[in-house]
């Protein structure tokens, strides 16, 4: 198990690099290269054999979460078990607060730099190699004159024991790399979210070897197809390209064309514009897992262009770089449908949670306000209010008391003239 840099453009100014994550029993993962986001162990809209068939990505993110305090020793028993390729060591991270205290920051990097310690004892460090599982070690947000010397321990200290670093701020990274060489060589997974193509670009430049995208699963779950490519359309352009289509939009109707011009994922290659825009206004499932399968080929298909570029010159990328910048919108387009019903792995962990899903069906009157000429059930009592709402449809919900559809012969009939109840 091991990460190998295979080329780096330090010496040009810039710290990306190409490289290779191999992994016991894995297909090696060459870098830069991303991860999928899963919800609950589950990549959202797409099932295990749709992944199996169809998948190009060569790995997904689960949180590890529990409602109650997770001490470090059940934290690492719960990673004995699973046995996950990678595991990230135990973090203090942000919860309710972007901007935390300075004394909160300080409270963080002691925290982690002791829980880091204690996931990382001798005797669990050899129960972790024989499973094969690779430890990352966490980077927090927070400055780094407040983490150094956890940063220092990592160095120094905890060095055998690591195969990567999880980085929360990419921005620290150039600090990092310059006063801690000892974790130059270890492979970097980013955990600092991105929302477009361009950052992650950013992220690479700065040295991010795989990068985790969570906008794919949103921009699906809005109706939208990626359709960027890198290298970019040559120009020129008469305006910035647009990194994605709403297939939400009435032009695709009839069309009869692939999502993304050139595209050869399972959607693009089987289906048409057409037909997805028929299964979003209809609200089939199939719509959301046919645009999570391109979406994900076209990241997929980003990354392999930005490593072929690097792969001719590290020049190369950084003049394609900028070419892309130039040549599409600065954000992915908003989806102008509804998002699919929220389902289980959608949801957190967490008391009092707000409603999700707006509620398809609701009675006739919703109670505030009485449909025109109608007469609110509930309110009445007179004999003129009860005769026009014996004229009214019945509701399938009933609007009286058990007791009061009793006196009314609720559930009873006639036998031979006399009522049977």
């Amino acid at each position: 198990m091991a990460f190998k840099v295979l080329q780096s453009a330090l010496q040009q100014g810039s710290a990306a690099r190409l490289g290779s994550l191999a992994l016991p029993n894995r297909k090696v993962i060459d870098t830069p290269n991303f991860i999928a986001i899963s919800s609950r162990g589950t990549v959202p809209h797409v099932t295990p054999d749709i992944l199996s068939k169809h998948a190009t990505f060569r790995g997904a993110y689960m949180a590890l979460e529990d409602s109650s305090t997770l001490p470090i020793d059940t934290y690492a028993a719960h990673i004995e078990a699973l046995s996950p390729d990678i595991a990230i060591a135990p973090a203090d991270l942000f919860h309710t607060s972007v901007r935390p205290p300075a004394k909160k920051l300080v409270r963080m990097a002691d925290r982690t730099e002791e829980w880091v310690a204690r996931f990382l004892k001798p005797s669990r460090r050899e129960k972790l190699r024989e499973s094969g599982t690779a430890v990352f070690a966490p980077i927090l947000g927070v400055p780094h004159h407040v983490q150094w010397q956890y940063l220092k321990q990592l160095s120094e200290d905890d060095i055998d024991a690591l195969v990567g670093l999880a980085i929360y701020d990419v921005d620290l990274l150039p600090e990092v790399l310059e006063h801690y060489k000892p974790l130059v060589p270890l492979a970097r997974l980013s955990l600092h979210t991105v929302t477009s193509p361009q950052q992650i670009l950013e992220q690479i430049a700065a040295g991010v070897d795989i990068c985790a995208v969570p906008f794919l699963n949103t921009t699906s779950d809005a109706g939208i197809a990626f359709d960027f490519t890198f290298p970019p359309p040559q120009g020129p352009h008469e305006h910035p390209l647009a990194l994605g289509t709403s297939m939400w939009s009435p032009e695709h109707v009839t069309s009869v064309t692939p999502l993304a011009p050139g595209c050869q994922c399972y959607a693009c290659t089987k289906h048409h514009r057409a037909y997805i825009h028929h299964l979003l206004n209809a609200n089939e499932m199939l719509a959301w897992t046919l645009l999570q399968m391109h979406n994900h080929h076209v990241v997929g298909e980003f990354f392999a262009g930005i490593r072929a570029a690097f792969a001719a010159s590290p020049t190369r990328f950084e003049e394609l770089s900028e070419q892309f910048v130039a040549t599409y919108e600065a954000e992915i387009p908003l989806g102008t449908g509804s998002r699919p019903r929220a389902r289980g792995y959608h949801f957190k962990g967490i008391a009092n949670q707000p409603k999700i899903n707006e509620s398809k069906w609701a009675n006739f009157n919703d109670g505030n306000a009485d449909a025109e000429g109608a007469v609110r059930p509930s309110d009445a009592t007179d004999e003129s209010a009860q005769a026009a709402r014996s004229a009214t449809e019945t509701p399938v919900v009933p609007d009286e008391s058990s007791v009061e559809l009793d006196k009314k012969g609720f559930a009873s009939k006639e036998e031979g003239g006399a009522l049977v109840k």
